[in-house]
């Protein structure tokens, strides 16, 4: 018997196809758009905690010591605005805290929320996804060395560009950003520093021994006629000189006497491996240049002369700078304020970066004269080394004046080609060198320099090198502080 047209549309199943894609396509356009909508939340997700991070290093940086500011906070949201921009992957809502961890003040502290839209999803009824971040920084400094070497010729007395005062001035009161930057009691970190002015030689003979000076030593003679004056190289006995006590020729006390005397200042040794006398100085600095000491009282090789005016003939410009300040801590700003003025109050002479770089790198060595002061680490913790070397102008050797390498003029103790200026900017960029050789940071600052060719090439890497018309000067300190700070996220 044949079926009915209704039954036999009911046995029909070749129809079901299509009914089953039909109630399947909803579910399956939610599902893969679920998926663009969970891909956009997760690009958002990630660009949302870099911005986070960005921020909290921003503020961090800013900040000084552990001092938290309107200045710092603003400057945390300004880096995470700059890196998460209104609307991003149409972000609504977003809101970014920061604030110092209330139990490490050292610690800031980031949070940010928000939400972005959906597409397909809100077919199921999901509108928005959320998005959230959390992110830390903190200042991780460790212990620091920090060796200041200081320009104080005679151009330090000079208006800046930007006017106001001096160049000395502005840097007597601009280096206490670099304390400030570095104040970080609250964690338990130790920051000593170090002051070597330098102009045409040094003021160092209060850090040496007596037995690192030399008794005999050589010194410009002028023998005068009618017909005229002729000058040569003559070797004197100390008691001749200005420090000499003329109560029969104590040897021994009249270099303690000249190294106590706050008048200190050097003359510049051979470059190790040459003999005694004539003294010949090559361009090239070594690490033994740096490092190697007398052997003994009597190793005129590896002994400084004085810089001793009082004997020296047919020499002009006569200048000694205050006395270098070995590492030490100061207790308040106000200490390293004093510091800085007393290590600054002679302000004359030529600029001989040479003389300030070397002997600020002999300082700061942990295997030269200063070899047990200068630990690798204190209490388990690393201590960083750092140089910030600061000048208002170029090279200026004169070989008719009375330097650390004495009259050159006469003496010839600069070895190598070119001119004065070459080969002392030579010495200079290679003391720098064998400095960042031995694991030590070199900041630079230009202070007022019209040309710079001569000194950035002795910074560490482009980041560390500063040029300042003087009237930043102090914020261009306390970045190099900041910069000295091992920022670091703790998540």
């Amino acid at each position: 018997m044949g079926r009915t047209f209704l039954q036999r549309l009911a046995a029909d199943r070749g129809g079901n196809t299509l009914a089953i894609f039909a109630a399947s396509l909803v579910p399956l356009t939610l599902l893969v758009g679920s998926g663009l909508d969970l891909g956009v939340r997760y690009m958002a997700q990630a660009k949302l905690q870099n911005a986070c991070d960005a921020g909290v290093l921003a503020g961090r940086q800013i900040m000084r010591g552990n001092e938290w500011s309107t200045a710092a906070e603003n400057e945390a949201e300004r880096f995470f605005g700059f890196n998460f921009p209104q609307g991003t992957h149409g972000a609504t809502g977003v809101d970014f805290q920061v604030e110092p961890n209330p139990d490490d003040p050292a610690e800031i502290l980031g949070r940010v929320e928000g939400e972005v839209p959906t597409s397909i999803m809100r077919l199921a009824g999901y509108d928005s996804l959320s998005i959230a971040a959390e992110c830390d920084a903190k200042r991780d400094l460790g212990h620091n060395d920090v060796m200041l070497v200081l320009d104080v010729t005679g151009s330090m007395r000079d208006a800046p560009s930007s006017g106001g005062g001096t160049k000395i001035g502005r840097l007597r009161t601009g280096a206490a950003g670099l304390y400030r930057a570095l104040a970080e009691d609250a964690n338990g970190s130790i920051t000593r520093f170090g002051i070597m002015p330098y102009s045409q030689t040094v003021n160092v003979g209060r850090s040496l021994q007596n037995r690192d000076i030399l008794i005999n030593q050589e010194y410009v003679d002028e023998q005068c006629s009618w017909r005229g004056c002729t000058y040569g190289r003559k070797i004197v006995h100390i008691s001749r000189s200005t420090w000499g006590n003329g109560r029969g020729g104590n040897e021994e006390g009249n270099r303690q006497g000249f190294r106590t005397s706050g008048n200190a200042c050097i003359e510049e040794r051979p470059t190790i491996g040459n003999d005694a006398s004539p003294i010949r100085i090559e361009s090239e600095v070594s690490r033994a240049d740096i490092d190697a000491m007398p052997r003994n009282g009597s190793d005129e090789a590896r002994q400084w002369g004085r810089y001793d005016p009082g004997v020296q003939e047919g020499s002009g410009g006569n200048v000694c700078p205050s006395e270098a300040t070995r590492l030490r801590t100061y207790s308040s700003e106000s200490s390293f304020t004093t510091a800085i003025n007393a290590a600054t109050a002679r302000v004359n002479g030529n600029t001989y970066h040479d003389m300030g770089m070397i002997w600020g790198a002999r300082f700061i060595s942990r295997t030269g004269m200063f070899t047990t002061d200068n630990p690798t680490e204190r209490s388990n913790v690393p201590v960083n080394q750092h140089i910030v070397f600061m000048t208002d102008g170029e090279m200026m050797p004169n070989d008719g004046i009375y330097s650390a390498h004495s009259i050159e003029r006469f003496m010839r103790r600069t070895q190598g080609s070119g001119t004065s200026r070459q080969r002392h900017t030579e010495r200079f960029l290679s003391a720098c060198q064998a400095a960042r050789a031995m694991g030590i940071t070199v900041w630079v600052i230009a202070l007022d320099v019209g040309n710079t060719d001569d000194i950035e090439g002795c910074a560490t890497s482009a980041g560390h090198f500063f040029t300042s018309d003087g009237s930043d000067l102090e914020s261009v300190f306390e970045r190099i502080g900041q910069g000295i700070g091992n920022l670091r996220l703790t998540q």
